[in-house]
């Protein structure tokens, strides 16, 4: 109901030691020299205080972590993907994930809804993060009716991503959620994260999957490609 109605829902893990190993795998291959006891909590404190370059010089090891990395997500929230596009589906051919360090200097993400780049209508979008988020560092994500009634003002307009779409990454605030908890949303919901105050950094993995009953739009099958989940 809630996602029909705001377009997004906060959502619990179903198969929480699958998620377990997801996490597990990722401090596992994450390159941090010096760490000793490789848990969350350190690797988030560790790319906290790292550049830029540092952190993509980490993450080349995720090319072996990213294998299996949406076939992972899709199998920890088996109900809910069926219960959105039945068992025969495209998933992402290569699942995401982010890293979102602290402080005022660093990027934010834009403000923005999945269709702008391509994705199919009939999408939807799970994210998850990789530890508890407790402070501001999460993802916010703007109510379905809000966020049609702005893309249809820009459409107007001839904008994507306009004025109105920027303002919401100063005064929307992300929800706080637990590890084992996850938000499933749809392609046009406005959707992004703001600057926030920690000493740990953020880390997420997020997936697409649709129907393969349903027609795709630019992001096909070099995009996309077939499971079928059990």
């Amino acid at each position: 109901k809630e996602l029909k109605k705001n377009g997004f829902a906060v959502c619990d893990v179903e198969n929480i030691n699958l998620f377990k190993k997801l996490k597990n795998s990722f401090i596992e291959n994450i390159n941090l020299p010096g760490i000793d006891k490789k848990n969350i909590t350190e690797v988030r404190r560790s790319l906290a205080i790292m550049s830029k370059a540092q952190i993509n010089k980490a993450m080349i090891n995720f090319l072996t972590f990213n294998k299996d990395l949406s076939e992972m997500m899709i199998n920890s929230f088996p109900k809910i993907v069926k219960s959105l596009c039945g068992s025969d589906l495209f998933i992402q051919r290569r699942a995401h994930t982010t890293i979102n360090v602290p402080g005022d200097d660093q990027a934010k993400q834009v403000a923005h809804y999945e269709m702008i780049s391509g994705i199919s209508p009939f999408a939807f979008i799970l994210w998850a993060p990789l530890h508890d988020i407790d402070d501001e560092g999460g993802a916010y994500h703007v109510e379905l009716e809000k966020s049609l009634n702005i893309m249809r003002k820009e459409e107007k307009q001839g904008l994507v991503s306009g004025e109105k779409v920027l303002n919401f990454m100063g005064n929307k605030k992300p929800p706080k959620i637990k590890f084992g908890q996850g938000i499933v949303f749809n392609p046009f919901v406005i959707h992004g994260n703001i600057a926030f105050n920690s000493s740990l950094a953020r880390i997420a993995c997020n997936v697409r999957f649709q129907s393969s009953d349903k027609p795709l739009l630019q992001k096909n099958t070099d995009y996309l490609k077939h499971y079928k989940l059990i």
